[in-house]
């Protein structure tokens, strides 16, 4: 991976905003909280903040910084795990100084002044730690611990078709700084007795189509009766995964504006150019999407359909 000119970028700006894109995983929160304690620990005189307007409800990450317009406007902008400027959680990253793009998403949004997507990665938190080996800079466990937890979620559990050597690499580049793997798997996939409950409901809920395709919509009525906001159901989208049979996935939760937004994942096929097609995108294996209509839901399964019939 080629970062020429990047740790100059970083060098030259007192002020550095970090921004990853909406409904945060652990990859958007491990690579911007990651990079932020990476940045204190290397250059403790700088002025470093992670912002955004949601939390990632999966692991345990710390709170978003509240910063004002000005500052904004004098920051190095770093956006992370996004793969265009419309998905961004803070958009006022555009009133930015500068603005650096890291990403492993296709690149057909370039937004930044720098770009550094690196499409084969598995996850952004596959591009930080190469990145950091190479500046040979200090790295700590606690940057290692988010990072790590961004790595293995993004791979779900290293079992996506993008987990390359170059991925176990980085898993145990980031091992060797003392982390807690066992620990690390239980704060990301330990249930709670309520959420046992609300797993076997995800499964109980799922139409099957050709013995391939699992879907589950969660209306507002699913979600308030369960105590959970759209975006932790959708978290329960690795319930769906450990079927055989199943080649593609999908939870779509009803939204504030009674339109659906969906978490799509599949073992083998593309799927990130059909959730392009539904105000959505990702990479290959995992992608989202957002206000779709019930008939845009039937749309997508019947591509998804069509998809498998071509592969």
């Amino acid at each position: 991976m080629n970062f020429e000119g990047l740790l100059e970028t970083i060098e030259r700006f007192d002020i550095i905003t970090l921004y990853r894109h909406e409904h945060p995983d652990c990859d958007a929160a491990g690579s911007q909280f990651g990079l932020k304690e990476w940045l204190n620990v290397n250059f403790p005189q700088k002025k470093v903040y992670a912002l955004g307007n949601e939390t990632c409800s999966q692991g345990n990450f710390p709170n978003n910084d509240v910063i004002d317009d000005e500052t904004v406007k004098n920051s190095l902008a770093i956006v992370l795990d996004t793969a265009n400027k419309e998905r961004a959680d803070d958009q006022r990253f555009l009133n930015a100084k500068m603005i650096i793009k890291i990403d492993h998403h296709p690149n057909y949004d370039p937004f930044g002044n720098q770009n550094y997507v690196f499409d084969d990665a598995a996850a952004v938190c596959e591009i930080l730690p190469e990145f950091f080996q190479q500046t040979h800079l200090k790295m700590t466990k606690q940057v290692a611990e988010y990072l790590y937890k961004g790595l293995l979620t993004d791979t779900l559990c290293f079992r996506t078709s993008n987990t390359k050597p170059h991925t176990l690499e980085m898993a145990s580049y980031l091992s060797s700084f003392g982390i807690s793997i066992p620990e690390i798997n239980r704060e990301l996939f330990d249930l709670s007795l309520e959420d046992f409950r609300f797993a076997s409901y995800i499964r109980k809920s799922a139409q099957i189509i050709n013995d391939t395709i699992a879907c589950v919509i969660l209306n507002e009525e699913d979600l308030q009766k369960w105590n959970k906001t759209p975006g932790n159901a959708r978290n329960f989208i690795d319930e769906l995964g450990h079927v055989r049979e199943f080649q593609i996935w999908t939870i779509f939760t009803e939204n504030k504006d009674h339109l659906y937004d969906g978490s799509l994942r599949s073992k083998r096929v593309t799927i990130n150019d059909i959730a392009q097609k539904y105000h959505g995108g990702g990479h290959k294996n995992a992608s989202g999407v957002k206000n779709l209509s019930r008939d845009d839901i039937l749309n997508i399964l019947t591509d998804f359909q069509n998809r498998l019939k071509e592969a």
